[in-house]
């Protein structure tokens, strides 16, 4: 006789006599233990859960040759201690193909909890769990997020097995959970790692875009959409979605302006670059040499500061001073400028009031006389005028309630650039043509000066994107952030304002393509976000 031991515990002797038993057989030959079925239901049945967690992790030891007791297994998957559902969906794993069916049924129980486990154990068994490859696919549109993770990861482990897995999990790239897309994304790599899953172009780029852009909108509560796309350095498609305002019911249109948030801090280094080639402003100089800002603190170390480290974020000044910079109260220095990266709009704002003392000229006034007009961006600038105002679209709480219409009168480089989706898009396409140096407004050397990563920031995740475009560090260039990819670095800002919009524009250099996402809602922050997972680069 064998036996397999437990760990010894304090419990009724009664109670350990056996989760299961086992006998060796009375014939020559290999030793294969038998279960006694009625020996673990008695144990499963006992109020301690360790009891039956013991018994659990006593099958998962006896892998294959624990085959008898597979219901009992997957009824397990029920327990209500998390540690017994969890052990015995290791013993399944353990079991192999032969619990297949039975998990396969299992990924349609009623019980989520049932569901969760099954899906853990497939991803367990391996490449024998082919046989549940209809079951785990009908499986990625489970209602729980977590169903579907682990259904995902098991469907990356089949590796090529599950190409027909790829129409569905293309589709998670856009999930509402981070960890479901990124896990799509993974799957997609390992069932085809020589293409580029999820890199759309032309027609099926487009009919993705329409397909996902309105179901975001509904779940989100999103009431206003405008979307841009650039190809080969063009403007290839645009359109609006939904309404400016919730109230008025006024739709979107080509015309329609939003509030771009911090996506003004990459315009004002395109405006700096211009004064640099110009000989009126020198990158690495102290601000302070230009003039004297009185809401600096006067301390030695800010006069460190200089265009670059205030277009890499790198000048020690917070985001914002408190109460911010209407009050025009003193800003406080938080570390010694260059030393590293803080994200601050006070130094874009810094740069904003430099420029505007050695130009002679409000920032709104110049750049529109020096960039907006000479591009005929009829829809864009720092600061609200009545033509602006008659085609701005109102912000949205999280409930797509509108909050109202802004008026920044006082340009603020950080916050309140005004613009169309298309007016935005040229901006990009100028910066890429300047890049092939195919532009009369900007030079090639200032443009790859803004696209030279200055400094890594490892506290930011790069942006959600599938296949070659998937980042793997973030920098901060001159004005832009910098997300390295398999495919060359994708320039890109983000855009959020209290006032009810958030937006994302993006741009590869070397493809020549580029994306502006506006949108009039708090939530619009999730839908360029799961838009991007699922679209990438173009």
């Amino acid at each position: 006789m064998s036996r397999l031991r437990l760990r010894a515990h304090s419990w009724p002797a009664a109670a350990l006599v056996m989760a299961f038993s086992l006998a060796l057989p009375l014939c020559s030959g290999p030793q294969v233990p038998k279960v006694d079925p009625k020996g673990l239901l008695r144990v499963l049945a006992d109020p301690d859960p360790r009891l039956r967690e013991e018994a659990m992790a006593g099958l998962g030891q006896l892998g294959s040759d624990a085959v008898a007791v597979i219901d009992i297994l997957v009824a397990a998957l029920a327990d209500e201690d998390i540690y017994v559902r969890g052990t015995a969906a290791v013993a399944l794993g353990r079991i192999g193909g032969a619990a297949v069916p039975a998990l396969a049924r299992a990924l349609k129980d009623p019980n989520a909890e049932v569901r969760w486990s099954a899906a853990i154990a497939l991803g367990r068994v391996g490449a024998p769990d082919r046989a549940a490859l209809p079951a785990l696919v009908k499986a990625l549109a489970d209602p729980s997020e977590n169903v579907r993770y682990a259904v995902t990861v098991a469907l990356g482990g089949l590796g090529k097995e599950a190409q027909e897995a790829v129409p569905p999990l293309t589709g998670l790239l856009c999930d509402r959970e981070e960890s479901v897309r990124a896990a799509a994304a993974l799957a997609l790599r390992q069932i085809d790692p020589a293409g580029r899953p999820g890199q759309l172009t032309g027609d099926a780029l487009v009919s993705t875009i329409d397909r996902l852009v309105p179901a975001l909108m509904a779940e989100l509560h999103v009431p206003g959409v405008a979307i841009a796309l650039i190809l080969e350095r063009r403007m290839a498609w645009y359109k609006g979605y939904g309404v400016r305002d919730a109230k008025s019911r006024e739709p979107v249109t080509a015309e329609t302006v939003f509030e771009a948030a911090s996506m003004s801090k990459p315009i004002l280094g395109i405006l700096t670059l211009q004064l640099v080639e110009r000989g009126k402003l020198d990158l690495d100089r102290p601000l302070a040499a230009y003039g004297q800002e009185l809401i600096l603190p006067d301390l030695p170390e800010r006069r460190l500061v200089t265009a670059r480290m205030a277009l890499s974020h790198t000048s020690g000044f917070p985001d914002w001073r408190p109460g911010g910079e209407e009050r025009e109260g003193p800003i406080p220095l938080l570390f010694k400028p260059g030393s590293r990266f803080g994200y601050s709009g006070e130094g874009i704002f810094y740069l904003q009031r430099t420029i505007e003392r050695i130009t002679g000229q409000p920032l709104d006034r110049w750049a529109t006389r020096n960039l907006f007009a000479p591009l005929g961006l009829a829809n864009t600038g720092f600061a609200w005028t009545p033509a602006i105002g008659d085609r701005l679209a109102s912000g949205h709480r999280d409930d797509g309630t509108v909050l109202g219409k802004s008026k920044y009168l006082h340009p603020n480089a950080a916050y309140s650039l005004y613009t169309s989706a298309g007016d935005y898009a040229r901006l990009l396409i100028e910066v890429m043509k300047a890049e092939q140096g195919d532009s009369a407004l900007i030079s090639r050397t200032s443009v790859r000066e803004a696209l030279t990563r200055q400094v890594r920031v490892d506290a930011r995740d790069p942006v959600e994107r599938p296949g070659a475009a998937s980042g793997t560090a973030v920098f901060r260039g001159l004005g832009w952030s910098l997300n390295a990819t398999g495919q060359g670095d994708i320039a890109h800002h983000i855009g959020s304002n209290s006032t009810g919009f958030r937006c994302f524009s993006q741009f590869s250099p070397s493809r020549g393509s580029g994306l502006v996402i506006l949108t009039n809602g708090t939530r619009g922050g999730d839908l360029w976000t799961r838009l991007v997972a699922a679209i990438g680069d173009l």
